[in-house]
């Protein structure tokens, strides 16, 4: 599986679910069900190293800013509901992370848990072992460079899209990383 069939796989899967984030999951994990053991390592790897790319401080700064506050544990699952829209909106916000404001009419699936390890498990039902070098952590740390979410004219500057959407919903608390 190349990169192209990977996202092709993940966008189709988007597609079928019109737009529902929990049923284009279970379409995903069906899909990966009647891969082989070899397209399933691959798909995986290709997954995780996307999480990588979307592991940075500013794409997390810009999580906060949308949902509000974010556990440090929910960021794997940001991650993946990002990479679920598929590869434009993935490299989108991983170069310019206020176009997250985006997804924000999805934003309450955001943490949702339906893609949490499925990649794992769907390689273990194909093959009955772990991917070879699985890592589910990702990076050791954020990559990037952090912005002070509390010091507002920095938070405009830097995700102004994001800090309108705030500036409208106060309702979300205070946008940190916990």
């Amino acid at each position: 599986m190349d990169e192209d069939a990977f996202w092709a796989l993940v966008e189709e899967s988007r597609r079928e679910s019109g737009d529902n984030t929990e049923l284009a999951s279970r379409v995903l994990f069906r899909r990966l069900r009647t891969l082989d053991a070899t397209e399933v390592v691959e798909f995986v790897r290709l997954w995780e190293q996307t999480r990588s790319r979307l592991y940075s401080w500013p794409v997390t700064d810009a999580a906060c800013l949308l949902l509000g506050p974010v556990e440090e544990e929910d960021l794997c699952h940001i991650q993946d509901w990002i990479i679920s829209y598929g590869r434009a909106v993935a490299e989108r916000i991983a170069r310019d992370p206020d176009s997250l404001t985006d997804l924000a009419a999805d934003a309450g699936n955001a943490r949702a848990q339906w893609f949490d390890e499925f990649t794992t498990e769907a390689h273990i039902v194909v093959s009955g072992t772990w991917p070879p070098g699985y890592d589910p952590d990702g990076p050791e740390d954020l990559l990037g460079e952090r912005t002070d979410l509390n010091d507002w004219a920095a938070v405009r500057r830097r995700f102004p899209r994001l800090a309108a959407f705030r500036r409208d919903h106060p309702e979300l608390g205070v946008p940190e990383l916990r």
